[in-house]
């Protein structure tokens, strides 16, 4: 199975931390995985505690590379791409990844704002307001940033 952008962003990393993701998904689904819980409620905390390491992990890891665009360079796939961008029309931490990369990536092409819709960011502002001009400009935005086209 092709892992998920996020996937690759922790697979390619060499920091310490991003070895916590895989032990962090067995610990989402199976939170007693080898330990032993005395108080219910426990599980539900290292459960929860695991969906966030998930979710976050990737920003973090996302963050500690030192020149991203270049170290991820022809490693992530036009599928995972789209796939990424898609999700993030209906995932909180998904959207915020991307808007970190494409932050990032505006940065590092110093160029003009890459908001696909020439609209300012609103940090309060709702998350169903995602176009498909926008998904299909974001694909393309990744795309040049990872070297894929």
């Amino acid at each position: 199975m092709t892992p998920t952008f996020e996937e690759a962003i922790i697979v390619n990393s060499s920091h310490r931390l991003a070895k916590l993701y895989t032990p962090a998904k067995k610990a989402y689904e199976t939170p007693s995985n080898g330990i032993t819980i005395n108080i219910p409620a426990a599980a539900a905390v290292i459960q929860d505690c695991a969906f966030v390491t998930v979710q976050y992990l990737p920003h973090f890891i996302f963050g500690m590379y030192g020149n991203p665009f270049g170290e991820l360079h022809g490693k992530i796939t036009i599928d995972q791409i789209k796939d990424f961008v898609a999700r993030s029309t209906a995932v909180p931490a998904t959207l915020q990844l991307l808007r970190i990369i494409l932050a990032k990536g505006a940065a590092y092409e110093a160029a003009k704002p890459i908001i696909a819709d020439g609209t300012p960011q609103n940090p309060y502002g709702d998350y169903e307001n995602i176009t498909q001009q926008q998904v299909h400009d974001n694909v393309y935005i990744l795309s040049k940033l990872f070297g894929v086209v």
